[in-house]
């Protein structure tokens, strides 16, 4: 329900889901399997498995919203029973690897990327799995060689998905949880050699490939531009602010945030007087992924969901004590603000209709929406008079269906401003026809991935991509003009401010400029050149 229902109602969005589907078409339309393509050219910002992936359900169901979102919804699958098994197998607990799986499977960010092709669902989920083997390998003896084993190949598969960090990630996470219990001879054993050689004929054969057939191209754009450069400049220079990842995590696991704050705080109060190893080990995971991505310079939200498996033991945990403790009201009084919470979205949704009626034209869905959540805090609030917690926090676990529900039903009036499908229907071109389309930086991929065309970009004083992609970009008014005057007819997807700069830079008496549509952020118009007579 929350990883797959509707994944093939709403298009592919701009600019970053277009990005990987339109890798793995180009891919699969030149029947390669080593070389990642975009704009016909190789591009190395991605290492190959998530492009595997999608090749393969490309050749099996064709290239819909459905099959490109099949795999990370897959993967949180796995995801929420690698939590529960893990829970299992840290807590002895089933009551808290079961809060644990369901605070995972419900979060507000978990949920999202869980329906959005990404690599990073795919790469936490090879890390939660790394990191579920070591554990196993450290509880129980006799299954150590298979816990290694396990280990060193998910953090194979993890490498081939994201590049090193696949490997860094879960290994800093060991050694420092083996450092914390004073074990640190565990990785002492011939075993781990083998491990890490497993782990090196998974990932290493691609990276040398590319090395070999690519050598210095490569190498600059993965390593240096796509790693080492990210951690020294912000590709997002508004999320680099000291409070960018606490406010990701806290947001990011809605409606479970308050109770995520109490556990950290209950976990800060339990080293005091003696953690768990379990606990030790959760918080290994936390400090080494949340130092490395906060210490890096660009920032995402998406970048640090490798922490959600440990963030949803921690708070999965957290629920179970405080249940299971008579003397504590927090649940109670968590569950009632979220009630309120829930009262005040309701109102404020149809209170604010005047402000985002530009994008929701009828006011039927926020009724629907409103209605939705007010009787979800009546329900909660009964279950809480009626002394039912544990209903009560299943209950709670819905708090985004409703959003969802309400998205789907929305979705025509909200495509447009999320993806480019829309605006290519509009577009005068035929699939004959070889005129290069030109498009604002956003939308250049899936306008490309929709249509297939050649593409130019207009970015006046703008600037190139983060990592360069290989395609004209018209950065003046004389190469705008230049690029028009060589195609008798040019059609367009712009910005608003694309648009205005059209108008501002073409003289009228040399250049004819005819809007067919404006839909959502898109702007689609065809622009002639007038030869003079």
């Amino acid at each position: 329900v929350f990883f797959f229902f509707g994944n093939s109602l709403i298009p592919l969005t701009d600019p970053d889901e277009v990005f990987y589907a339109l890798t793995a078409k180009e891919m699969a339309a030149k029947g390669e399997w080593l070389v990642p393509h975009i704009f016909n050219q190789p591009q190395f910002e991605k290492p190959i498995f998530i492009y595997w992936l999608l090749r393969l359900v490309f050749d099996w169901w064709g290239a819909t919203p459905f099959s490109a979102r099949l795999f990370p919804a897959f993967f949180a699958c796995m995801g929420v029973l690698g939590v529960y098994a893990l829970g299992l197998l840290g807590f002895f607990s089933e009551r808290r690897a079961f809060w644990s799986a369901l605070v995972l499977c419900t979060g507000a960010l978990f949920v999202g990327m869980g329906k959005t092709v990404f690599t990073d669902m795919v790469f936490s989920v090879f890390i939660l799995y790394a990191l579920l083997s070591f554990y196993l390998a450290f509880v129980n003896p006799r299954r150590k060689l298979f816990g290694i084993m396990g280990f060193y190949f998910f953090a194979g598969l993890a490498v081939l998905t994201k590049g090193p960090l696949g490997l860094l990630l879960p290994e800093l996470t060991v050694i420092l949880f083996l450092l914390y219990r004073g074990k640190l001879d565990f990785i002492y054993d011939r075993r781990v050699m083998g491990g890490f050689f497993l782990c090196l004929g998974i990932a290493l054969p691609w990276y040398v490939f590319m090395i070999n057939k690519y050598g210095h191209a490569f190498i600059h754009e993965f390593f240096y531009n796509d790693h080492w450069r990210r951690w020294l400049e912000a590709e997002h220079k508004g999320n680099d602010r000291w409070f960018f990842y606490p406010l990701t995590m806290i947001m990011g696991l809605f409606p479970w945030s308050l109770f995520f704050i109490a556990g950290c705080v209950s976990m800060f109060k339990k080293l005091k007087w003696g953690a768990s190893h379990f606990e030790y080990f959760i918080l290994s995971w936390i400090l080494v992924v949340f130092i490395i991505f906060h210490s890096a310079h660009s920032k995402l939200a998406s970048y640090i969901l490798p922490l959600w498996p440990a963030l949803a033991l921690l708070t999965g945990g957290f629920i179970e004590d405080a249940l299971t403790n008579p003397r504590s009201r927090l649940v109670r009084v968590f569950l009632m603000i979220m009630s309120g919470v829930a009262f005040i979205f309701g109102i404020a949704i149809l209170a604010a209709y005047p402000v985002y009626q530009k994008y929701v034209p009828s006011i039927l869905p926020a009724y629907f929406l409103s209605a939705l959540l007010i009787a979800f805090a009546g329900w909660l609030v009964i279950l809480l008079l009626k002394e039912k917690l544990d209903a009560a926090l299943r209950v709670l676990s819905l708090w985004l269906l409703p959003f969802l529900w309400t998205g789907f039903i929305i979705r025509a009036d909200i495509g447009p401003y999320i993806s480019s499908f829309d605006a290519v229907q509009y577009l005068p071109y035929h699939p004959g026809q070889k005129a290069v389309i030109l498009s604002s930086k956003p939308y250049a991929r899936g306008i490309r991935y929709y249509t297939g065309q050649e593409m130019a970009v207009l970015n006046i004083n703008g600037g190139n991509y983060f990592s360069p992609h290989p395609l004209p970009i018209l950065k003046n008014a004389q190469e705008l003009i230049q690029f028009i005057k060589e195609q008798k007819l040019t059609c367009a997807v712009l910005k608003k401010s694309g648009y205005k700069t059209i108008n501002e830079l073409l003289p009228a008496d040399q250049f004819k400029v005819h809007m067919i549509k404006n839909i959502g952020y898109n702007y689609v118009l065809t622009i002639e050149f007038l030869p003079a007579t």
